[in-house]
């Protein structure tokens, strides 16, 4: 059964004679905290998957690096070749250019992919945390609620109470 802040928030337990039935409020505590393990799990799963795409990102920022650096002998070796084969030099830099820039602009496009990929498991982190927050919130103010309901329920039974010494 899943549970939801309404749920939780709208829940309401039965009254017995001195306050809420304890296995009741168990059941329910129960059930509430089975619900807030399966949240804890998917938030750990949420982050493992993060880690994997910041692993994914190093890699690809390590692959711009090398194709920048093999762009870079790429240039040294036109140089060296320029005297025998000028012609044909320049064109094989042109081409591993194009070639570069292409690799570049697929890396750079998949690090953008990846950053917002990072950025939106930021936003759905961001929304768990505060649906978790709330829910605890929630909890928290319908404890308060019920320990005001059970103070008030004392008050009036203490002020229903004959004197001492009447008959009932």
């Amino acid at each position: 059964m899943k549970i939801t802040p309404i749920d939780i928030s709208g829940h309401r337990f039965a009254k017995r004679m001195r306050g809420l039935d304890p296995e009741e409020v168990r059941s329910f505590l129960n059930l509430v905290s089975g619900e807030f393990e399966k949240l804890v799990i998917e938030n750990n799963a949420l982050k493992e998957e993060l880690a994997q795409i910041k692993a994914g990102l190093a890699d690809y920022k390590e692959r711009e690096r090398i194709l920048k650096d093999t762009l870079v002998t790429a240039q040294k070796l036109a140089e060296d070749i320029k005297e025998e084969a000028r012609k044909e030099a320049q064109l094989v830099v042109k081409e591993a250019e194009i070639r570069g820039g292409q690799l570049l602009d697929q890396a750079a496009r998949k690090a953008g992919q990846i950053e917002g990929m990072i950025q939106n498991l930021r936003v759905e982190r961001d929304a768990f945390e505060q649906r978790v927050r709330s829910a605890v919130e929630q909890h928290l103010r319908l404890l308060d609620m019920h320990k005001k309901e059970e103070e008030i329920e004392d008050r009036l039974r203490f002020m229903k109470k004959p004197p001492a010494g009447e008959a009932r």
